[in-house]
């Protein structure tokens, strides 16, 4: 009863989804994890959810308890979850989805040192992140409309020999998702998730990952 409950938290929360929270640019975040590529009448999608995305979305919804947001912190801590969408627009306006099953057999994250990993069978998810994940394909089908019916949640295990996660939104990296024969690119850290900058001619605000301010060249 207590997951149930935990899970009407994730949704009510998620009507607030495009606002901020006060401390990041949640638009700015969402357009750095959203990865979306276009060509012709086909789209696709590469969706990353980091660790550090719950708490990024919750943390100051009067909905969602510190202990809930801890617990779905603690299911999803040991993967990578990633959603997958690939799909043709038909002239009359139809959409046709690839499947489940042909987006699993596509899908990898490939680190920067080469290594791949495909999505572990959902024989091997905690009990506790099936039970939280069960939420996220109709909560986020709600937030992207029609598109959403081809929308597919995956998760791997992407961890060094010491069983530790290689993929850090707060630290220098890159990493590529791939499926339906496209490669979806990430750059790490997330600029969202970085302090800002202050340019040190005039005190105006820059990106976090920026070194020198673009008006008046000095350093940052």
């Amino acid at each position: 009863m207590k997951k149930i409950y935990i899970s009407l938290f994730v949704l009510l929360s998620f009507k607030s989804f495009g606002q901020s929270n006060g401390k990041i640019d949640l638009t700015e975040f969402i357009r750095e994890i959203q990865k979306w590529q276009k060509q012709e009448n086909n789209m696709s999608l590469a969706f990353w959810i980091p660790t550090s995305y719950w708490k990024v979305v919750l943390d100051d919804s009067p909905q969602v308890s510190k202990e809930a947001l801890s617990q779905i912190e603690f299911a999803f801590k040991d993967y990578v979850v990633v959603g997958a969408l690939d799909l043709d627009v038909n002239a009359n306006g139809t959409m046709n989805f690839t499947t489940e099953t042909e987006l699993r057999k596509t899908i990898s994250i490939q680190t920067q040192n080469g290594s791949i990993f495909k999505p572990i069978p959902e024989s091997n998810i905690s009990d506790e992140a099936k039970s939280f994940s069960s939420s996220l394909k109709p909560l986020f089908s709600q937030i992207i409309g029609q598109m959403g019916a081809g929308l597919h949640f995956y998760f791997f295990s992407v961890k060094d020999r010491d069983g530790k996660n290689i993929l850090d939104e707060r630290k220098n990296g890159k990493f590529t998702i791939k499926h339906s024969n496209i490669n979806f690119d990430y750059s790490l850290p997330l600029v969202a998730l970085l302090p800002p900058k202050v340019c040190p001619k005039d005190g105006a605000s820059m990106k976090g990952n920026w070194n020198f301010c673009p008006i008046h060249g000095v350093r940052l």
